[in-house]
């Protein structure tokens, strides 16, 4: 089977970081050009990969180019705009996490795929492992019995020096806290495995920082249990855990969220404890070849990602929370 031709708009940060590198041995997938501002790094990375064009102007990329889907890669301020320029050409698209930068903006982002049969899907790669299908699985079997108190954090210690920090930081750029950085994927998480709740409220810290939140928790409230969801960018030692606690058992997952597969969950119900060992993955690769497999070639035995209704929510309950917190 002929590989799907993929380009790349906004490849010099994480693009460049985690996707291309992903897809190189990639038997369904191939990278045909890339996008970003930096023509030096541009012909690096072409070189370095054996990508075939690369260009410094989105629209002239998306007129000239030959493509299957879009990977939309650039900072969540400019996905809007960049949406915008790419529906026209009615392609399967992949965006980044977050949607946007802002709950509004993701409002309007969804309201352009209304009525168009345009298939899109939002990069959480966490999603896209055997052990996220095997948690979800675990749950939904009673194993555990009812889930009554879960806790998911995702911490870190943003460099300051790297280049992605300036528009992080900045609360009209980045989206005002951590939140809308790293902490999206620990929501993703739990909005896959549980949906979404029926209430949501929080507190944010600025911290180390002048604008944007360097530490937030919020609470997600559902009807029969509660989540509590921690975020950092000023945590270098966070344990990154997720564990989830039933009536009759329990899931642990030590260093759960990352950008690596989760390595192992440990299992405690009435028949004991149980632990369950997980062969390496590629997320990356993984998100971008279950996206081509759904949505390209139809089959609806893959993962299928985090949905633009899923990103939605993600966004609006980070706008709920920080509003209950001024609220208060």
């Amino acid at each position: 089977m002929e590989k799907k031709k993929m380009i790349i708009i906004g490849a010099n940060g994480s693009g460049y970081k985690r996707t291309i590198p992903a897809l190189k041995n990639s038997d369904i997938c191939k990278v045909i050009a890339i996008q970003s501002r930096n023509e030096e790094k541009l012909k690096n990375i072409c070189k370095e990969y054996e990508i075939d064009n690369y260009y410094t102007d989105v629209n002239e990329m998306l007129g000239q180019e030959e493509f299957d889907l879009i990977y939309i890669a650039n900072p969540p301020f400019l996905h809007k705009e960049t949406i915008e320029k790419c529906i026209n050409f009615n392609k399967p698209i992949i965006c980044e996490k977050p949607l946007a930068q802002s709950y509004e903006d993701a409002l309007k982002i969804k309201d352009m795929f209304s009525g168009k049969n345009i298939p899109i899907m939002i990069a959480h790669h966490m999603r896209h492992q055997k052990a996220f299908l095997d948690i979800k699985n675990i749950i939904d079997s009673g194993k555990i019995g009812n889930v009554v108190s879960c806790f998911g954090q995702w911490g870190f210690n943003i460099k300051l020096d790297a280049p992605s920090s300036k528009w992080k930081l900045d609360k009209n750029l980045g989206g005002g806290g951590t939140f809308s950085d790293n902490g999206i994927h620990a929501i993703d998480f739990i909005l896959g495995i549980f949906g979404e709740p029926n209430n949501v409220i929080g507190n944010s810290r600025l911290g180390n920082f002048a604008e944007t939140y360097s530490n937030e928790t919020m609470m997600l409230i559902y009807s029969d249990k509660d989540i509590v969801i921690n975020s950092s960018h000023t945590m270098p030692y966070a344990g990154n855990h997720l564990l989830i606690y039933g009536t009759k058992g329990s899931i642990e997952i030590f260093n759960a969220i990352s950008e690596k597969y989760i390595k192992q969950i440990v299992v405690t119900s009435d028949n004991g404890k149980e632990i369950i060992n997980y062969e390496e993955e590629n997320l990356y690769k993984n998100e971008v070849e279950n996206f081509i497999k759904y949505y390209i070639d139809n089959d609806k035995n893959v993962i299928k990602g985090t949905t633009i209704e899923e990103g939605v929510t993600a966004l609006k309950l980070i706008d709920e929370m920080r509003k209950s917190m001024n609220s208060n």
